[in-house]
């Protein structure tokens, strides 16, 4: 429902419907469009809401409005077709929802916060189980100016994106096999953990994917790939790096093959896409460092 305000506390005049639980995603268990939140961004209004159950089904939708219509018309609301943010198996976080939105204590990022739990299966009525906790992660923005949810991030250190110095819209992304199969990755395909200290220990970092959890980025053979974490003796060296200020510029990040002085962790050396190991001459500090989003 959508109401003008006389005050911050009174309603003036008759109220609407700008949306109900017409889609099937909307009726898991119970029939719910609840928990608004709005976000105002590039001449729109981003109206989120909550669906289905508060079990693993829980999970937000989406309507957008411009903020030139008039908004007490139900038609001036557009309604996403598919659910914005759900439950991920790979993350461990279940039913997300019922979100607001806030900034960054420097004012430099819009934050999500919404509840979730860290398990699937709940005995009883969902509503009587009392471990929802709160989580907050960080809102991005695609270039057309739509909001990117990506996906309920693991409990532990915060993501990171890592974008390329030598390209402005390039980032270092999860992939399987050998190398990177598409040129536009969603946005969980780049968020990574800097894990501190690194699987090596000591001053080392480790870069583990946040789409899937324990998969890290590793060198060996003298390939660049993600792979589980392993027990063999050289993995944890393989699979560490040592950060420091970047090459190119010191308000970003570089990273030192662990191991191999000289050596950095590159993006682009061939391609928008390819990841390789470049020296720190003045030619390619650029590919060799990162600005952290």
């Amino acid at each position: 429902m959508l109401a003008p305000l006389q005050n911050p506390w009174t309603i003036r005049g008759t109220a609407v419907v700008i949306s109900r639980p017409t889609l099937s995603w909307e009726r898991i268990g119970y029939k719910v469009n609840e928990g608004p939140a709005v976000i105002q961004r590039n001449g729109k209004l981003f109206l989120t809401y909550s669906a289905s159950a508060t079990d693993y089904n829980y999970c937000m939708g989406l309507l957008t409005a411009s903020t030139s219509a008039d908004l007490m018309n139900p038609a001036s609301w557009v309604k996403t077709q598919n659910p914005i943010f759900v439950s991920n198996a790979d993350t461990k976080q279940y039913g997300p929802g019922h979100n607001s939105f806030t900034v960054s204590e420097d004012g430099k990022s819009d934050l999500m916060v919404y509840h979730d739990r860290s398990y699937r299966d709940i005995k009883g009525d969902p509503l009587n189980d009392p471990n929802r906790r709160t989580m907050v992660q960080k809102l991005y923005w695609k270039a057309d100016g739509t909001p990117d949810f990506g996906i309920p991030v693991p409990d532990g250190v915060t993501p990171v994106r890592l974008r390329s110095q030598a390209a402005a819209r390039m980032y270092l992304q999860y992939f399987s096999g050998a190398s990177p199969t598409t040129a536009t990755p969603a946005l969980a395909e780049t968020q990574f953990r800097l894990v501190v200290p690194g699987l090596a220990g000591g001053n080392s970092t480790s870069i583990e994917s946040t789409l899937k959890p324990g998969m890290f980025l590793r060198r060996a053979n003298n390939q660049l790939r993600f792979e589980a974490k392993g027990s063999q003796g050289s993995f944890a060296s393989e699979a560490s790096f040592i950060q420091v200020a970047g090459l190119a510029d010191a308000n970003g990040v570089s990273f030192e093959v662990y191991g191999q002085k000289g050596s950095y962790l590159s993006l682009g050396t061939s391609s928008t896409s390819s990841l390789g190991v470049v020296q720190a001459d003045v030619a390619q500090k650029g590919l060799a460092t990162f600005f952290l989003d």
